[in-house]
């Protein structure tokens, strides 16, 4: 059988039959991995409720510059993530989960568009249409692609700016291309800070000073474009620290940064390696077939090589920092999903008919049941996690009109739902507040509502689970509450 009876041929595709359904059918997955049942399920995670709240705080109050969460400012991160959320908010009349999770989506899809391009343009239409499917497939892509948090935003603007810099490096384009990449990294600054540099300018300066090429310099050199990603960039630094001091950024340049890249409790160094390995399987085995053989010939071709760099970089980067985790590095996973389209089209040019089918059938197959999983599964393998935050809220209309607290530590999410601020205390403000008779409710964790209860004067709700099976969230009450309750 030869490779144009299964639609591998090296010929021109776009005709291809067979092509053009693989592929309605890879985007028409993609769409439902992505926004089949999006709003279904309550947040659930703490770092989904930190987007959440300031996007919601946005849309209720109008102050779109001072980000803020439980009654503070939250400047840890930079707002275009709440700005958005807070648009589509506005565009809902609601900042619910759905309009709060929607910038993500959105996101994910115009990254799986944009490398689809690039890959289809660079490499031809197998590679392109493998890549994309392996990056639907893909579990920490997928899974970021529907939560509320910073990461698919982050990605698509990082991986747009590389592609669109590369896009002029190779002479496809006029300065308009180097212009939208610098503007598309300003952005990505406003979306996680100056750490965008690693994934987008660290790769293109090293793949300059290895190509030793003009194009490639003066796509690192353009004074226009590095005044757009200034304008952009530090636009909403600039207007903060206008109206705030340069004093506000110190704590957050100590915790947020200093104490990610050097910490005591180093996470160990292959954690990447493992992580990388799980998101991409099936796919991933490809990068044990002839790895080393298969870089040296890749490092001889520039567009391969670009996004070796691109990966490499960063990885070798973050591997080195103490604080670790999955999705700081999901800004190459696009990429690497290019390179293994490209891996598993060269390998099915020589392989069997039966293998060739294989990995068509799982090239629907995987997206698919991802799609699956999210629309019908995720909602109801998660409900003990999230079934508290219906009942909080229910309760929290009849409860006592009085001050609400939190013990020791409060989950986040916990503010989304409750829409309003429950001040965290410890063990002296608690005695201080029960000395001065303070009418009150406090919330605490299980195992917390042991030191509450000699001092509570009742217990008025136990809510179970909470966030766990055997965890359980207590309501205790102090003066007034109970006898507020007791009518």
């Amino acid at each position: 059988m030869s490779l144009r009876s299964v639609g591998l041929e090296r010929a021109p595709y776009a005709d291809d039959a067979l092509y053009r359904r693989l592929l309605f059918a890879t985007f028409f997955l993609g769409a439902l991995v992505f926004y089949w049942g999006l709003g279904d399920i309550a947040l659930l995670s703490f770092n989904e409720a930190r987007r959440a709240i300031p996007a919601e705080g946005m849309f209720r109050s109008g102050d779109w510059l001072l980000p803020r969460l439980n009654g503070e400012l939250y400047l840890a991160k930079p707002p275009l993530l709440y700005w958005l959320a807070a648009a589509c908010s506005w565009l809902f009349g609601a900042a619910n989960e759905w309009a709060v999770r929607l910038p993500s989506t959105l996101a994910a899809s115009l990254c799986i568009w944009v490398c689809y391009r690039y890959a289809r343009k660079v490499f031809g239409p197998w590679p392109a249409l493998f890549a994309t499917q392996i990056l639907i497939a893909n579990a920490g892509f997928a899974v970021f692609a529907r939560r509320a948090e910073i990461e698919m935003l982050l990605t698509t603007l990082c991986v747009g700016s590389l592609l669109a810099a590369l896009h002029y490096i190779r002479d496809d384009g006029g300065r308009a291309w180097l212009r939208l990449s610098y503007a598309l990294l300003g952005l990505a600054m406003l979306t996680k800070g100056p750490l965008v540099l690693l994934f987008v300018t660290l790769p293109l300066f090293a793949l300059a000073v290895q190509a030793r090429s003009p194009r490639h310099w003066q796509a690192l050199y353009d004074p226009l474009g590095w005044l757009i990603f200034l304008g952009v960039g530090l636009s909403w630094y600039a207007a903060v620290t206008w109206q705030l001091g340069w004093e506000v950024w110190l704590s957050i340049i100590e915790v947020d940064m200093v104490d990610k890249v050097q910490n005591s409790a180093a996470d160990p160094f292959y954690d990447y390696v493992i992580w990388i390995m799980g998101d991409f399987f099936p796919a991933s085995l490809l990068l044990l077939a002839r790895p080393l053989a298969t870089v040296r010939r890749w490092w001889r071709d520039h567009d391969r090589k670009a996004l070796l760099l691109a990966v490499a970089i960063p990885f070798l980067l973050y591997s080195l920092f103490s604080n670790k985790h999955a999705k700081y590095l999901l800004p190459v996973y696009p990429l690497l999903a290019l390179l293994l389209g490209v891996r598993l089209a060269e390998l099915l040019e020589t392989s069997g008919d039966r293998l060739r089918r294989t990995v068509l059938a799982l090239g629907i197959a995987l997206p698919a049941l991802y799609a699956l999983y999210f629309g019908l599964v995720e909602s109801r393998i998660y409900e003990y996690r999230v079934a508290v935050f219906p009942q909080f809220v229910q309760w929290l209309r009849t409860a006592p009109p009085v001050p609400l607290y939190a013990y020791r530590s409060l989950d986040e999410r916990l503010l989304y739902y409750a829409q309003r601020d429950i001040p965290v205390i410890d063990d002296a403000r608690l005695a201080d507040l029960r000395a001065q008779h303070t009418d009150m409710l406090v919330l605490a964790e299980s195992g917390d509502g042991e030191k509450i209860s000699p001092l509570a004067d009742c217990r008025l709700r136990t809510f179970t689970p909470y966030l766990k099976r055997k965890k359980s969230l207590e309501v205790f009450g102090f003066g007034a509450a109970c006898e507020e309750a007791g009518r």
